[in-house]
């Protein structure tokens, strides 16, 4: 053991995703501060890493290109994202037929396909440029917490088995699921329905449009020049969906995700096993992928989970995988990185100023560990009826334009961190929470309910000019507070007006005869929507807002169905 430890100001456990990343922010922000990270692995790191969590969103794609400061690199050495697609079930089992949802054309606002192994390569060589201490092939043995204002102790075991330690003022476990500190202080909390995934990752290029034949024409044109490979794709069926995600190494990743009590683990947990799931639930895709060996293979069980705490006033935080793992059916985890580097860089920065209060480490611990709480509740409410894709195809455009509304102007303004502009947009966007639950439960119950009338080819999301609009406004850094706010402001009104729509076009679906009782122009209770004619009382039809006019939203979104006399 050496005699005298070296000291940091802050010392990162685990150099995956979110320690490397909060290492390059912690330099770029506080260039002054002393940073160590430790990690088992050394490099060169495989390029075909053996991770997930290669697809980022808006949010998460602004936090790799402005707050670190990585567009230039993220442009050429990652593949710039063409959105999410889906593909929901049809009864013929051909993907020219299966109602689709996707971008034709690349949007304004871009995202990426990360390669987690030339990624977590590079920001090694990053942070090393930039001054971080990076400690390499060193396993971590115990953390101890120090109490009131002393320093923290990490002990190690070094390349050579040595066993080493180090001072810190701050401590940050970001080991991913060994999840020390999270086990060491009892604060795993379990999260969500029971759900599994197995990944792969195939070399060369996987291409969902091999799957149609050229002379399918109209399919193909849809998407010029076959870029749908470069969508995050989804294939949904009841209770599952598979990803198909291109990676800037010429692999491409493939995943299947299930909740356990429809599709039990067992059915999936060996590449064997995995292929056979295939043949039953996605036959053609299982016989394109015949013949071709994986370059890995992984599985877990019940993957998502939550945790009490993430940060805390005694100087110690857990960060990535190593807190929490939200359902990654809209691949918000590198967001929820994002959200929790930034906060931690925050107090870090207060602390070396001494202004850390528990009041502001209680704040942002309760935004990050709400938030995963949020999305997971969210994605996992549609896994029962995934293969029904006019409902899913409905959930999938509110949860998309409320992320823009809610979360977007939070990222792209950093609103989380002025608690005066903080407090200003939560007061403005209050009722949301509730409005969000009477449409996802309306969601449940139109699945449950629908006979089949409507249906649809394909939407182009941001054809839909509501949605354009909604994504121009909101995925942009404003100067002035009071137009943050006053924007804030249409938003809640414009999901107010959304969430109306949407259950007019249910209603349609699932009980035409009742249309009468919604004749234009109207104008209703969003939050007190539902399914049930029964519970329609008088608050459905006595809103407390103003009217507005409904009309276009409503005829932009029809516009998307058919509606057949016949389920």
């Amino acid at each position: 053991m050496s005699e005298r430890p070296t000291t940091y100001d802050v010392v990162i456990c685990g150099g995956g995703l979110a320690g490397l990343t909060l290492a390059r922010q912690l330099r770029q922000t506080l260039p002054r501060l002393s940073v160590a990270v430790i990690d088992r692995l050394t490099r060169p790191l495989p390029e075909a890493a053996f991770k997930v969590g290669e697809s980022l969103v808006e949010t998460g794609s602004h936090y790799m290109r402005e707050t670190l400061r990585l567009g230039d690199y993220m442009r050429t050495a990652h593949l710039r994202k063409l959105g999410f697609r889906f593909f929901f079930s049809h009864p013929s089992g051909r993907l020219q037929d299966r109602p689709e949802y996707g971008l034709s054309e690349f949007p304004r606002i871009e995202s990426y396909q990360i390669d987690r192994g030339i990624l977590e390569n590079d920001l090694r060589r990053f942070n090393a440029q930039d001054g971080v201490v990076l400690r390499e092939g060193c396993t971590v043995q115990d953390i101890v917490l120090a109490g009131g204002g002393e320093d923290h102790e990490v002990v190690y075991a070094s390349a050579d088995g040595r066993a080493e330690r180090v001072r810190t003022r701050w401590v940050v476990d970001a080991m991913g699921r060994r999840r020390y500190l999270q086990k060491r202080l009892n604060l795993t909390l379990a999260h969500g329905k029971k759900s599994s995934s197995a990944w792969f990752r195939l070399p060369g290029r996987i291409d969902v449009s091999d799957l149609v034949p050229d002379d399918v024409v109209a399919w193909h044109a849809r998407v010029p020049g076959r870029n749908r490979y470069w969508s995050t794709t989804h294939l949904t069926g009841s209770g599952y969906w598979v990803w198909i995600i291109p990676l800037s190494s010429g692999n491409t990743s493939v995943g299947i995700v299930t909740r356990d009590e429809l599709h039990p683990f067992a059915e999936f947990n060996t590449y064997p096993r995995a292929l056979e799931w295939l043949q039953r639930h996605e036959p053609a895709f299982a016989a394109y992928l015949r013949g071709r060996e994986p370059l890995d293979f992984r599985c877990m069980q019940e993957y998502s989970y939550a945790s009490r705490q993430m940060f805390s006033p005694q100087r110690w935080a857990c960060i990535g995988d190593a807190s929490l793992f939200p359902d990654p059916f809209y691949g918000v985890a590198n967001d929820l990185i994002g959200y929790g580097n930034t906060m931690l860089t925050d107090m870090i920065r207060l602390d070396q100023e001494g202004r850390l209060t528990p009041d502001v480490v209680k704040r942002y611990d309760r935004f990050v560990l709400s938030l995963n709480y949020w999305y997971t509740q969210n994605a996992q409410l549609g896994y029962p009826f995934m293969g029904n894709g006019v409902v899913m195809v409905a959930k999938v455009l509110w949860d998309t334009i409320v992320g823009w509304a809610m979360l977007a102007p939070q990222v792209f303004n950093r609103v989380f961190l002025d608690w005066e502009l903080d407090d200003e947009y939560r007061r403005v966007s209050a009722g949301f929470f509730f409005l969000s639950r009477a449409v996802q439960q309306m969601f449940a119950d139109w699945a449950a309910k629908s006979p089949g009338r409507a249906s649809f080819e394909f939407v182009d999301f941001l054809k839909i000019p509501f949605v354009g609009s909604m994504q121009q406004r909101n995925l942009q850094a404003r100067s002035d507070k009071r137009a943050i706010i006053e924007n804030q402001i249409l938003n809640v009104q414009g999901l107010e007006d959304l969430a109306q729509v949407l259950f007019l076009i249910a209603v349609e679906d699932v009980m035409p005869e009742h249309l009468d009782r919604f004749k234009p122009p109207v104008w209703l209770d969003a939050w007190e929507i539902g399914l049930d004619p029964a519970a329609w009382g008088d608050r459905l039809f006595q809103p407390q807002s103003a009217p507005r006019d409904l009309a276009p939203l409503r005829a932009e979104f029809r516009s998307l169905f058919r509606f057949s006399d016949r389920p």
